[in-house]
This record gives structure tokens, sequence and C-alpha cells, in this order.
């Protein structure tokens, strides 16, 4: 810095400096610069941010004496503000970018939390899950997902499994998807009957104040010495799917009221009964409503995956273990799509193995 005149514009507050004869102006004669730099003329325009703090000059140095023209210093003004702009637009996207990984890293954390880090072991049943992040917004690294799942035990030699999809996307989702999961384990223990579980369920949503809507599905269950038999409650969710062991597919649950909305639900309990070999899967809808991206998509090939479609591909996979099966319809799912995903996915599997 030292070795130029550069300095001179921090203290001029953002006004140019302006020399036409270094060697005879009394602001710059004894500079050690201008002999053996060959000074003669100088102009130099601040670089600011937009405090108006000097990061830079923009600069013209001559190597002979010279009057600027008005025309001259108006362009060299021009430029400089045309690079501070430049400057700060290239800071700005710098931030941007590093707040943006930020809040990726953070909305995958959190995203990360919402779904347990691995599936409870249950002796005498398979079980596998996935969770596929929706891919279509302009956003899609930052927001988190409302999407989420749980396998756990509740009491003596019972078991429990809750899947389910809380309206719209973001932080504020995600802390429903948490209040409900840990809501639902701190009440499993008390009542064996899902409908009732998801009752309370909803009055707690109502009293957290959450202005936001869910739906799920809930299933509390044991295993018997020829399966596994439980209970099932829909709340406004997707009727579930057993896969019997022969390959054909049946839909369980009675669809009942959403949650979060009103003070009164209805909700019904079903009974059910694994066989060795019977498969049992949940689902959120984006299993059920996977399309390709509409601009790339020909037009022919925009059809929704639907329910019909996703029972199809689980009477396909028949002779899959529980792994095996999650494994085939993210494949499917993914071919369908593209690997757009339109919406969060969620499954859940849980399976009877076959007698030896």
């Amino acid at each position: 810095m030292g070795q130029s005149f550069c300095y001179f514009l921090v203290g001029q507050d953002g006004q140019p400096f302006i020399v036409d004869d270094a060697a005879t102006d009394p602001r710059t004669e004894a500079h050690p610069s201008v002999g053996p730099m060959n000074i003669g003329a100088w102009a130099g325009y601040p670089l600011t941010d937009p405090e108006g703090r000097v990061l830079g000059s923009f600069c013209v140095i001559t190597d002979t004496p010279r009057s600027w023209e008005r025309a001259d210093l108006m362009t060299l003004a021009t430029l400089a503000r045309s690079v501070s702009a430049e400057t700060h637009l290239r800071q700005m996207l710098t931030s941007a970018q590093a707040a943006q990984q930020h809040s990726a890293d953070l909305a995958h954390t959190l995203q990360a939390n919402l779904l347990p880090p691995r599936l409870r072991e249950i002796p005498g049943v398979e079980a596998a899950a996935s969770y596929l992040p929706a891919s279509n917004r302009h956003r899609a690294d930052i927001e988190v997902g409302g999407d989420f799942y749980d396998l756990f035990h509740t009491h003596g030699q019972n078991y429990a499994a809750v899947l389910g999809d809380v309206c719209g996307k973001g932080v504020k989702a995600a802390q429903v998807s948490s209040m409900t999961r840990y809501t639902v384990r701190a009440d499993a223990g008390e009542t064996g009957s899902p409908a009732e579980l998801l009752d309370r369920l909803n009055t707690a949503l109502l009293a957290q104040d959450t202005s936001r809507s869910l739906t799920a599905v809930y299933t509390a269950f044991h295993l018997t010495a020829c399966g596994l038999s439980g209970t099932i409650a829909l709340a406004g969710h997707a009727p579930a799917l057993i896969r019997r062991a022969g390959g054909t597919v049946e839909s369980l649950g009675t669809k009942g009221t959403l949650m979060g909305v009103m003070d009164t639900v209805h909700l019904t309990d079903v009974p059910f009964h694994l066989a060795p070999g019977d498969l049992l899967l949940l689902y959120t809808d984006g299993a059920t409503e996977a399309r390709p991206r509409p601009d790339t998509a020909p037009e022919d090939a925009r059809a929704i995956f639907d329910e019909a479609d996703l029972a199809t591909a689980l009477a396909a996979s028949h002779t899959m273990d529980a792994a095996g099966t999650i494994t085939h319809l993210t494949g499917i799912l993914d071919a369908h799509h593209g690997g757009w995903a339109s919406d969060d996915t969620a499954l859940l599997a849980l399976r009877v193995p076959p007698l030896p």
C-alpha cells in the first residue's frame, strides 16, 4: 500500500484523488514512489461497499503530467461504481451461498432427527423403511419435509409402528413431526387402541396450536404362534396394504378424520393378522402421487403413479423380504418419476418370515 497512491483515497470520504503532476503537487511531491515508478499523473476513484467503506481503488497512471479532462474522470467514476457494484454482488453471492449451505446442513440434520437412525429389531419380524425428500421445490435442499415414521416397543410383548405426513414443509412442519413422534411414543404404553392414541394426539396438536394438519397411520401389534396380530387406525391417511404370501394385495383400515383441525375426530380400530410370508406396507402420499417432471416428460408419460400402481408393484415383489420389497418399490417409483420426486415419500414394511 505504501508504494502506491491508493491509500490517499481512504481519507477522502468516498471522494476521488486527482493529481495532474505528481512531482509538483504538494500532496504527492515527497512520495517515495513518484521517481522510481515514474508517476506523472494519477487519477483514482474509491471502490466502496454499500456503507461507503473504501475497499480499494480504480485508478489510472501516466508517466507524464497531464490535465485530466472531464470525460476521462466521468469514465473512471462510472467504471469505479461498476466495479464496486460487481464486488458487492460477488460478496452477497458468497454470503448467500454460505447461508444456503448452512441452512441445508441444518435442514438435513433436522430431517435426520425426525427419523429413527435405524429401525428397532423385533424378533420374528422383518422391518425395512425408506425416506425420499421431495425434489421439485426451488429450495429443495433447504426445506425439511413433514413425513416421518417410527417403529418401537410399547409394553410386554407389544410393539407399534406409526407413519405420518404433516401438511407443509420447513421448520414448522419438522417441529410438528418431532412432537408427534414423541407424543405417540409417550402415550403408546397407556392404550392398546390405535384410534384412542390418535385421538389423544389430535388433542395434543390442538393444545399446541400448531396450525398444521396431520395425517397418520398407527398400528399396535404382537407376535402370535402363527404370525402377527394387530390393530390399525387411519387418521385422514391412505389405507395400508397387506401383501399375502401368495402375492395377492388387499387394503387395510378405515379412513378417519385428519388431525390438528377439529376437536372431535372419528377414528376406527381395524384388526388384522399376518401369517408367515405376509407383509404390511405403510406409506405416505408421495408413493401414490409420483409423476415425471412436467417440463421434461412427454404428454403421454405424465400419468400419476396411483394406489393401484403401488398395489401392482407390491404384488410383483411377493417373493421378496421386507428390505427387498422396499428396495423394489423405491426403484419402481424412481423409474416412474425419473429421480424427480413431487412430494416426500416414506415407506415402512413389516413382514412375518415364511416358515422354513
